[in-house]
This record gives C-alpha cells, structure tokens and sequence, in this order.
C-alpha cells in the first residue's frame, strides 16, 4: 500500500517519495526508481466497494443460514449448514480442525464484512466513524485469514466422493459461498485506499 503524506506518495517497494499526477480513469502511477505501482485510479471506487461489501453481507448470511448439500442414503436424507459441519467435526473428535474451519470460513469473514462497512458506511453518508485507523489496522491484519475458498475446494471435494456412497443434493448454501468469493474479490478490485484516505481528509477538513 503506498503512503501519502499530502501530495507526497512512498512507494510501498522502495519508499522513494514521489509528487501525486493526476490520473486518467483507470490508469496507474508507477514509481520512478523502481517501477512499482504507486496507485491506479478507480472511478467511485468507495461506492463500488460498499456495494460489493452489502451484497457479500447478504450472501454470507444466505451461506449460514441454508444447507450445504443433502445426503440421502438408503432413504435417510441428512443435510449439514456450515456451522453444522463445525459441530460434526467438534463431535467426532477433531476439535482443532473444528476451529480452524470456525475461525477461517464464520468468524473471520464475519470480522471482515462488519469492519469493512464499519469504515464505508459512514464515510459513504458523511462522517469518519471513531477508531478509523485501528479498524483498518485490523482489517488489514485479518484479511489473510479468510480462507472461504479452501473450504469450498474441500466442500467440493467431499461432495464427488460421497456421491459413491450415496445421493448428493448441492445446497443453496454452496453456490453462495462461490457468491460470497467473487463479490469479495471484486471489491477488492474496486478498493483503492488513497481514495479513501481523501475522503477522510475531506470530511476532517
């Protein structure tokens, strides 16, 4: 992430200072000295952003709430949520996997949505909420953990080798975990963190 300070940018590879250019849309600065990419400009990119964040929010609740696939077995259907495979592993004797799946698909993601918009929504209607910085510090420090896409690829995975042993219905909860992944990834597309340390600016002026 480059650093600003005023009209100074550092560029986050080899911390050379260099003067903010104005930018056509969608185009980036590079530095000078070792040609690392300084900032991009993104039209509405914190609109954008909130955008994607609210409709992950809806489909992370949506991929909590419904099934992940059905099991039918010689007649008995049994269907699992996410946080039921966390207590399926819990019971039969994987504790330790049982958090990490808790922690890297529910509460870290959770963690992620509830802190982006803390930060977008209120810059979005007009003020900087209280504890700006640490909730980007914290953002940007758990962001890594999110592992919803290893989870899929497991999901998917156990998916084709219970189909040998039984029927298997795909719930609506793991098309919105492939939901959740792409709106995720595109606001991280559309983000870019100079834009929102001006609104910032802006609203402290």
């Amino acid at each position: 992430m480059a650093i600003k300070t005023n009209n100074l940018v550092a560029c986050p590879e080899c911390d050379a200072l260099q003067r903010e250019i104005a930018l056509a849309p969608g185009a980036a600065a590079d530095c000078v000295r070792c040609g690392a990419e300084l900032f991009r400009d993104k039209p509405h990119s914190l609109d954008r952003t909130l955008a994607l964040m609210v409709a992950a929010a809806f489909v992370f609740t949506f991929a909590n709430v419904f099934p992940l696939m059905e099991l039918d077995a010689q007649g008995i259907r049994t269907t699992s949520t996410i946080f039921g495979t966390v207590m399926a592993l819990q019971e039969t004797g994987w504790p330790v996997i049982a958090l990490v799946v808790f922690m890297t698909t529910i509460a870290v993601p959770l963690l992620q949505l509830a802190a982006a918009l803390y930060i977008l929504v209120p810059l979005r209607i007009g003020f900087v909420p209280r504890g700006l910085t640490t909730s980007v510090r914290v953002l940007d420090a758990i962001w890594p953990w999110g592992m919803t896409e290893v989870f899929l690829l497991g999901a998917i995975v156990s998916l084709v080798k219970l189909t040998q042993m039984a029927t298997i219905h795909t719930g609506v909860a793991l098309y919105m975990i492939g939901a959740y992944m792409l709106l995720i990834t595109a606001s991280v597309a559309a983000f870019e963190p100079r834009v929102l340390w001006k609104r910032v600016e802006e609203l402290q002026a």
